[in-house]
């Protein structure tokens, strides 16, 4: 097969594989890769990848910025912030959608992990502040359009020039000691830079936005903006892996985050408290101080009750005496004064009592403060070395395949039908088949015959009373070439890439009709697997079948390894695998590339084997496929279609050779 591999150009970059070690190096996950997405404009991470739109190959400052941006998410803490119960807290206790909690941490989480970039890495921090700087005129239109208060929060606390006034946007009023509130925040967020001081800066900025939107309009906000544009992938991710995480995979930061959590529910935090939180251990004197000045004033106001409460009592003796009966009707009014005294000084110690409550509290949470402070001074060591591994939560539960068919299953439909693609490259299939002209499924073989030999399959016949005519005899053998074609139809495959694959099924089909027999499966999942057969080998190319081919409604992750096995294990021992997909293997439980390799290796030691990957880089093929693998273009929706047939035009000959 070395031919096969003379005919293609790779797509090799060096700066993939610096923009790779910058990932590895922030995230502190040696396994990270990057993918460039066409059609795409989000830039997230799922832990495993870190998915960039496809203009920025050519902007590698701007690159550089955005993996850096990404992968601090992953190393900084990020996906260890109690995600999911931070959003349920925050959103219960001020009655907030939870889409509008979500755009807050976001925009917090951001600004944690610039910050710290800024510090460690200010070079990759100036290329994305450059490129936020480009994008400032579509930046300030949005605010203004949408009255996006927390796009113009994330500028402020940026510090972007013409940011760092009280905003002034329409039917927006906010307060001067709310703009102070959150410019305590800014001040609170930096000094610490951890997952615990996010969750207190989200908690009090929930408690400020609050005033100033409805439910019904913070509900209509369900996009989650960053400054490089809709971001909300990112946070998806973080939310699905919260969901998922099993304790054993908990780190101190998840622990202390759950812990600060907890205690928030019940508090109602007020700026001033920030900076008893961030109070360093040399202030205690002082703050001793002031509790010693508190308690002077306390006991000043209470012997100051006691005196009044003895005076009242002569006052009630001259009452009771027959001498000052004018003083009588004034009784009343004493006894009536006596108990608003009385009620006051209830109400003064209910809120001494509740002071010293908040007091405890603020202290327990000052200390979960500290606790996510060394433990982000651990985390950033480790990074340092290079030793620190994020490890995403694993399910080691057994994956279960289901086999359905695509006229069973709901799909998103994708591209053009089957009698729009056959009539648009009907001339390209036509030279296709000319390809394979000259080619037939049947070769004679006389594997039995040769000269002066007698077939020993008849020594028996003609040695006994049967009668035969001829005893040398020549038998045709039927080669029959079988080609299964696995089509990855994960999220990423979504829009162009899944068109192009519909392109290439069909020319391949019609290509060789006459020659082969093609079975096509599409594969997906979640935690399981899921296969769905569009057309089986012993069937004709149903149009219906192909209208339908899309990316699934509901499941849309790739378990690469336990669907090929699967499929595998239906083969004969001549059969061809062809699979096609845009990246590495990712799915819940933490299923990945590790998990794919032993299980794709097993299957090529059985058959043949060959991926055809769109858009992607990356030594991951290697991995998976060995040498045995070809890059394609999604831009060219024929592409892959072209590729593939003349792959199969080397296959073919040397299969009928």
């Amino acid at each position: 097969m070395a031919e096969l591999f003379d005919l293609f150009e790779r797509d090799f970059f060096t700066d993939i594989l610096a923009l790779t070690n910058i990932g590895k190096r922030i995230s502190g996950n040696n396994e990270i890769m990057i993918q460039f997405l066409n059609g795409v404009e989000a830039v997230y991470t799922d832990c495993r990848f870190i998915y960039l739109p496809t203009k920025y190959k050519s902007e590698i400052k701007d690159a550089q910025g955005l993996v850096a941006h990404e992968s601090g998410h992953i190393g900084y803490g990020s996906f260890e912030l109690a995600f999911k119960k931070l959003i349920d807290t925050l959103a219960n206790k001020y009655k907030m959608p939870h889409f509008f909690v979500k755009n807050v941490v976001n925009v917090v989480e951001d600004v944690r992990v610039n910050a710290i970039n800024n510090i460690k890495f200010p070079g990759f921090y100036r290329n994305l502040r450059l490129l936020t700087k480009r994008m400032l005129p579509r930046l300030i239109s949005r605010i203004e359009k949408a009255k996006d208060i927390l796009l113009y929060i994330n500028l402020f606390l940026e510090e972007y020039e013409g940011f760092q006034l009280k905003p002034t946007i329409k039917d927006i009023e906010m307060s001067g000691d709310d703009w102070e509130g959150i410019s305590e925040v800014k001040k609170f967020l930096f000094k610490n830079l951890t997952p615990s001081s996010s969750i207190i800066s989200c908690d009090l900025l929930c408690k400020f936005l609050k005033k100033y939107f409805s439910f019904e309009e913070m509900n209509t906000t369900k996009d989650i903006n960053g400054l490089q544009g809709k971001n909300n992938n990112t946070i998806h991710q973080i939310e699905n892996l919260s969901t998922n995480k099993k304790n054993q995979d908990k780190t101190k930061l998840d622990r202390t985050s759950e812990e600060l959590i907890e205690k928030l529910k019940d508090i109602n935090l007020e700026p001033g408290d920030l900076e008893i939180l961030s109070e360093e251990d040399e202030s205690k004197e002082e703050n001793d101080k002031n509790k010693a000045r508190k308690k002077k004033n306390k006991s000043k106001k209470k012997s100051g009750t006691k005196s009044k409460r003895e005076n009242t009592k002569d006052k009630n003796k001259i009452i009771d005496t027959p001498e000052n009966k004018d003083l009588k009707k004034s009784q009343k009014k004493l006894v009536i004064s006596e108990s608003l005294e009385q009620e006051m000084n209830i109400a003064f110690l209910e809120c001494d009592l509740n002071q010293k409550q908040k007091e405890t509290k603020l202290k327990e949470i000052s200390k979960l403060v500290k606790e996510a402070e060394e433990a982000m001074k651990e985390r950033l060591i480790f990074l340092e070395k290079g030793e620190y591994l994020i490890i995403p939560h694993k399910d080691k539960g057994k994956r279960n395949v289901k086999d359905t068919k695509i006229e069973n299953e709901s799909m998103i439909p994708s591209g053009m039908s089957y009698s729009q693609i056959k009539v648009k490259y009907m001339n390209t299939i036509k030279k296709m088949k000319l390809i394979f002209s000259d080619l037939k499924n049947k070769s004679g073989n006389d594997s039995f015959q040769k000269k002066g030999r007698l077939n020993n399959k008849f020594v028996k016949a003609i040695t006994s009373d049967y009668k035969f005519k001829q005893c040398f005899t020549r038998k045709l053998l039927n080669k029959e070439l079988r080609l299964l074609v696995l089509v990855d139809i994960s999220g990423s495959m979504r829009g162009i890439k899944v068109q192009a694959a519909k392109i290439a099924l069909v020319m391949l089909s019609e290509a060789l009709e006459d020659i082969a027999k093609i079975r096509i499966v599409l594969f997906t999942g979640t935690f399981h697997a899921l296969n769905i057969l569009v057309k089986d080998f012993e069937e004709m190319l149903n149009p219906r079948k192909i209208d339908k081919f899309g990316c699934h409604s509901r499941d849309g992750q790739n378990i690469d390894g336990v669907s090929i096995k699967h499929e595998a294990n239906k083969l004969d021992k001549e059969d061809i695998i062809i699979v096609i997909s845009d990246g590495q293997p990712a799915a819940n439980g933490g299923y990945n590339l590790n998990d794919a390799i032993p299980e794709i290796h097993q299957v090529r030691k059985k058959f043949k084997t060959f991926a055809f990957s769109i858009d992607s880089q990356g030594e991951y093929l290697n991995k998976m496929y060995g040498n045995d693998w070809v890059l394609t273009n999604s831009s060219n929706q024929t592409e892959l279609g072209q590729k593939m047939i003349k792959f199969c035009q080397i296959i073919a000959r040397e299969f009928f050779r």
